[in-house]
C-alpha cells in the first residue's frame, strides 16, 4: 500500500512540470546566447567560490561533525548565489528571461459532412 501512494505522489509531483525558460536578446542567436549564458555562469562560480567561506575544521581534516554540519548550509548558500550572479550579468548584457510556452494541441476539427448523392427514383 505504501508502495503505490509513493508511485502516486510521484506521478502527480511529475505532473506539476516548472516551466521552461531562455534567455533572449534582440539579435542575437542561439549560439551567441549559449555562450554569454556559459561565460556568465562560470565567472558566477569563480566568484562565489572566491567569496564563500568554509567552516570546516583544519581545512577537511577535522572532526567531521562540524565540516558537515556547516558545509551543507554554505553549499546551498553558494548555489542561489550562483544563480543570482548569472541572471545579473545575463540581464547586463541585454538579454531577457523568457518562458517558452508549450504548444497548444488543438483536437482534429471535424470535415464537413459530405451532402448525400442525390438519388433518381
Amino acid at each position: 500500500m505504501r508502495g503505490i501512494l509513493s508511485l502516486l505522489l510521484l506521478f502527480v509531483l511529475s505532473a506539476c512540470s516548472i516551466p521552461e525558460t531562455r534567455w533572449e536578446k534582440a539579435g542575437a542567436d542561439e549560439k551567441a546566447a549559449n555562450s554569454d549564458l556559459l561565460t556568465c555562469r562560470q565567472a558566477a562560480q569563480q566568484e562565489t567560490f572566491a567569496t564563500s567561506p568554509f567552516y570546516g575544521f583544519g581545512f577537511g581534516f577535522g572532526p567531521p561533525f562540524g565540516r558537515f554540519r556547516h558545509w551543507s548550509f554554505y553549499d546551498s548558500d553558494r548555489f542561489y548565489t550562483e544563480g543570482r550572479l548569472t541572471d545579473f550579468c545575463m540581464r547586463n548584457k541585454g538579454y531577457q528571461l523568457v518562458t517558452i510556452q508549450p504548444p497548444q494541441t488543438k483536437p482534429p476539427a471535424q470535415a464537413p459532412a459530405a451532402p448525400a448523392a442525390a438519388t433518381d427514383k
